[in-house]
């Protein structure tokens, strides 16, 4: 089996580190930024395992079946927790034919079952707007690529940031439709905010 994907993440020990140390210079919630219960579902990890990898501790055994059972395993979680927008899950038939697949084949990874080639993977992963690396990462590996748009949005915190935004950008307030953001929450905000503006050319921003 081979499903192409792109550079491992940091190790997870090296994310967690960084991430620890921007909370301590920031003076932030580690309990806010590190939410076990959403970066298991990011991840596709079960909660226990990224309660434990969160600990420090490693799995010391791998999954029965290999990459193979893992890529599966993380097919079927995949399928399972998406909807399309009119909240139901996609019709195998509909993936099949975004990506150039038998039916049968996108039945049987999606139920879990082994498949008879995995070689639509990287199709399948991109359909719901993931990378090959979502199903072929190890716990660890998959737990530390969840955690970096977190590790990203801390590293572009400072104490005048919306300040820098408004200056930069013209951004002049955040709409959180009346409830009120923690320190974490707002610092984690206004980080994802200056990445997804930095990302954009200086033209499209100012029209």
């Amino acid at each position: 089996m081979t499903v192409s994907v792109g550079d491992p993440p940091l190790p997870l020990a090296m994310t967690l580190d960084r991430i620890r140390a921007l909370a301590d210079e920031g003076r932030l919630d580690m309990d806010e930024i590190l939410d076990p219960v959403a970066l298991s579902e990011r991840a596709g990890v079960p909660l226990a395992v990224t309660l434990a990898l969160l600990r420090g501790e490693e799995c010391a055994r791998p999954a029965p079946g290999g990459a193979e059972e893992r890529v599966r395993r993380r097919a079927a979680f995949l399928y399972a927790v998406s909807r399309d927008v009119h909240g139901r899950p996609y019709p195998v038939g509909e993936i099949a034919a975004a990506i150039g697949a038998p039916p049968r084949w996108v039945d049987a990874l999606v139920s879990g079952r082994k498949p008879p080639h995995l070689r639509h993977c990287k199709a399948f992963a991109a359909f719901f707007g993931r990378d090959a690396s979502f199903l072929t990462d190890t716990p660890a590996q998959a737990v530390s690529r969840a955690l970096r748009p977190t590790l990203e949005s801390l590293d572009y915190r400072s104490g005048t940031l919306m300040a820098d935004l408004a200056d930069q950008y013209g951004l002049v307030a955040v709409s959180t439709r009346g409830r009120p953001l923690t320190r974490t929450q707002e610092a984690l905000l206004l980080g994802m905010i200056t990445r997804m503006l930095s990302a954009e050319p200086r033209a499209e921003v100012a029209r």
